[in-house]
């Protein structure tokens, strides 16, 4: 309680503190997400271009997935890809 006055005396408020705190955690949270999932996308290199084309990516989708800052979340754009050609191919299908 000691701590929080006096904290409170200085700055005027305690939630900067909060808020920083929940940044940083928020920033380690997700780096360890995209960490997992790219790793994860590297080993779906493993898998054949039949195995690929069964849940709708390429392997030209893989690259671009990996080629992404390592800041950012590589199954966001693994995901949007293999979108985009879903409906690209429903698209197609309706002609």
């Amino acid at each position: 309680m000691t701590t929080t006055t006096r904290l409170t005396e200085v700055t005027g408020s305690t939630r900067p503190t909060a808020g920083f705190a929940s940044q940083v955690a928020n920033f380690v949270t997700r780096m360890l997400v995209a960490r997992r999932n790219r790793k994860t996308i590297l080993s779906l290199g493993e898998w054949s271009d039949e195995m690929l084309h069964d849940i709708g990516v390429t392997r030209a989708d893989l690259h671009s997935a990996i080629g992404t800052s390592l800041l950012d979340d590589p199954s966001e754009r693994l995901g949007a890809l293999a979108d985009m050609r879903t409906r690209v191919r429903a698209a197609r299908s309706i002609v």
